[in-house]
Protein backbone atom coordinates (compact mmCIF):
# COMPACT_ATOMS: atom_id res chain seq x y z
CA UNK A 1 0.00 0.00 0.00
CA UNK A 2 2.86 2.38 0.81
CA UNK A 3 4.47 1.70 -2.57
CA UNK A 4 1.25 2.51 -4.40
CA UNK A 5 0.83 5.72 -2.41
CA UNK A 6 4.46 6.71 -3.05
CA UNK A 7 4.16 6.04 -6.80
CA UNK A 8 0.92 8.07 -6.97
CA UNK A 9 2.47 11.02 -5.12
CA UNK A 10 5.62 10.90 -7.27
CA UNK A 11 3.54 10.76 -10.46
CA UNK A 12 1.39 13.71 -9.35
CA UNK A 13 4.42 15.80 -8.44
CA UNK A 14 6.09 14.98 -11.76
CA UNK A 15 3.01 16.09 -13.67
CA UNK A 16 2.72 19.27 -11.62
CA UNK A 17 6.40 20.12 -12.15
CA UNK A 18 6.23 19.43 -15.88
CA UNK A 19 3.14 21.59 -16.25
CA UNK A 20 4.89 24.57 -14.65
CA UNK A 21 8.02 24.62 -16.76
CA UNK A 22 8.15 27.32 -19.41
CA UNK A 23 10.32 27.47 -22.48
CA UNK A 24 14.01 27.13 -21.81
CA UNK A 25 16.59 29.92 -21.99
CA UNK A 26 17.20 31.26 -25.44
CA UNK A 27 13.77 30.15 -26.62
CA UNK A 28 12.35 32.52 -29.17
CA UNK A 29 8.74 32.45 -30.23
CA UNK A 30 8.26 31.18 -33.78
CA UNK A 31 7.65 33.82 -36.42
CA UNK A 32 4.02 34.62 -36.79
CA UNK A 33 2.30 33.66 -39.99
CA UNK A 34 0.60 36.06 -42.33
CA UNK A 35 -2.21 38.19 -41.02
CA UNK A 36 -5.34 36.69 -42.60
CA UNK A 37 -7.02 40.09 -42.59
CA UNK A 38 -4.28 41.88 -44.44
CA UNK A 39 -2.39 39.10 -46.21
CA UNK A 40 0.99 40.21 -44.82
CA UNK A 41 3.19 39.05 -41.96
CA UNK A 42 2.66 40.48 -38.48
CA UNK A 43 6.38 41.05 -38.15
CA UNK A 44 6.53 43.35 -41.12
CA UNK A 45 8.62 46.47 -40.92
CA UNK A 46 9.15 49.24 -38.45
CA UNK A 47 5.76 50.79 -39.23
CA UNK A 48 3.88 47.59 -38.36
CA UNK A 49 5.80 47.32 -35.09
CA UNK A 50 5.14 50.97 -34.26
CA UNK A 51 1.42 50.46 -34.90
CA UNK A 52 1.30 47.39 -32.65
CA UNK A 53 3.21 49.15 -29.87
CA UNK A 54 0.88 52.13 -30.17
CA UNK A 55 -2.15 49.83 -29.84
CA UNK A 56 -0.61 48.23 -26.75
CA UNK A 57 0.09 51.66 -25.31
CA UNK A 58 -3.53 52.74 -25.79
CA UNK A 59 -4.74 49.56 -24.13
CA UNK A 60 -2.21 49.87 -21.29
CA UNK A 61 -3.06 53.50 -20.52
CA UNK A 62 -6.81 52.95 -20.80
CA UNK A 63 -6.69 49.98 -18.43
CA UNK A 64 -4.34 51.54 -15.88
CA UNK A 65 -6.30 54.77 -15.72
CA UNK A 66 -9.64 52.92 -15.80
CA UNK A 67 -10.95 55.35 -18.39
CA UNK A 68 -14.66 55.33 -19.11
CA UNK A 69 -15.79 55.76 -22.71
CA UNK A 70 -16.52 59.45 -22.15
CA UNK A 71 -13.19 60.03 -20.44
CA UNK A 72 -11.34 58.18 -23.19
CA UNK A 73 -13.00 60.33 -25.86
CA UNK A 74 -11.77 63.43 -24.04
CA UNK A 75 -8.40 62.03 -22.93
CA UNK A 76 -6.93 60.84 -26.24
CA UNK A 77 -7.12 64.17 -28.12
CA UNK A 78 -5.37 65.87 -25.15
CA UNK A 79 -2.76 63.10 -25.12
CA UNK A 80 -2.14 63.38 -28.87
CA UNK A 81 -1.74 67.17 -28.63
CA UNK A 82 0.79 66.70 -25.84
CA UNK A 83 2.64 64.06 -27.83
CA UNK A 84 2.88 66.37 -30.87
CA UNK A 85 4.07 69.23 -28.66
CA UNK A 86 6.82 67.05 -27.18
CA UNK A 87 7.95 65.91 -30.63
CA UNK A 88 8.06 69.52 -31.80
CA UNK A 89 10.06 70.57 -28.73
CA UNK A 90 12.59 67.79 -29.31
CA UNK A 91 12.96 68.75 -32.97
CA UNK A 92 13.40 72.49 -32.29
CA UNK A 93 15.36 72.69 -29.04
CA UNK A 94 17.59 69.66 -29.18
CA UNK A 95 20.82 71.67 -29.26
CA UNK A 96 20.31 73.56 -25.98
CA UNK A 97 19.75 71.17 -23.07
CA UNK A 98 18.42 73.82 -20.65
CA UNK A 99 15.90 75.17 -23.18
CA UNK A 100 14.85 71.62 -23.99
CA UNK A 101 14.21 70.72 -20.34
CA UNK A 102 12.44 74.04 -19.71
CA UNK A 103 10.16 73.56 -22.71
CA UNK A 104 9.42 69.95 -21.70
CA UNK A 105 8.50 71.06 -18.19
CA UNK A 106 6.18 73.75 -19.56
CA UNK A 107 4.56 71.20 -21.89
CA UNK A 108 3.98 68.80 -18.98
CA UNK A 109 2.45 71.60 -16.88
CA UNK A 110 0.11 72.46 -19.75
CA UNK A 111 -0.73 68.77 -20.20
CA UNK A 112 -1.53 68.46 -16.49
CA UNK A 113 -3.81 71.49 -16.62
CA UNK A 114 -5.62 70.09 -19.67
CA UNK A 115 -6.05 66.66 -18.04
CA UNK A 116 -7.59 67.98 -14.81
CA UNK A 117 -11.09 68.57 -16.31
CA UNK A 118 -11.01 65.14 -18.00
CA UNK A 119 -9.75 62.97 -15.11
CA UNK A 120 -11.31 65.04 -12.27
CA UNK A 121 -8.89 64.17 -9.43
CA UNK A 122 -5.26 65.09 -8.85
CA UNK A 123 -4.41 61.44 -8.13
CA UNK A 124 -5.62 60.30 -11.55
CA UNK A 125 -3.86 63.20 -13.27
CA UNK A 126 -0.59 62.29 -11.53
CA UNK A 127 -1.10 58.66 -12.48
CA UNK A 128 -1.59 59.71 -16.11
CA UNK A 129 1.67 61.65 -15.99
CA UNK A 130 3.55 58.58 -14.71
CA UNK A 131 1.88 55.94 -16.84
CA UNK A 132 3.66 56.54 -20.15
CA UNK A 133 7.06 56.23 -18.46
CA UNK A 134 5.91 52.95 -16.92
CA UNK A 135 4.80 51.72 -20.34
CA UNK A 136 8.15 52.65 -21.89
CA UNK A 137 9.97 50.76 -19.12
CA UNK A 138 7.88 47.67 -19.86
CA UNK A 139 8.61 47.92 -23.59
CA UNK A 140 12.36 48.33 -22.96
CA UNK A 141 12.36 45.38 -20.57
CA UNK A 142 10.54 43.19 -23.09
CA UNK A 143 12.89 44.19 -25.91
CA UNK A 144 15.93 43.41 -23.78
CA UNK A 145 14.40 40.11 -22.68
CA UNK A 146 13.72 39.08 -26.27
CA UNK A 147 17.27 39.94 -27.30
CA UNK A 148 18.54 37.71 -24.49
CA UNK A 149 20.08 40.35 -22.23
CA UNK A 150 17.98 39.40 -19.20
CA UNK A 151 16.91 36.06 -17.85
Amino acid sequence: MKKLYFVLVAFTLTLAAAAQQGPGPGHRPPPMGPDPREGRPFRGGKEANKERIEMYKIQFITEHLSLTTTEAEQFWPVYENHKKAVQEIIANKSTDEILLQEAMLNARKKYKAELKPVLKTDERVNEALKIEREFLQKVRFEMMRRKGFQS
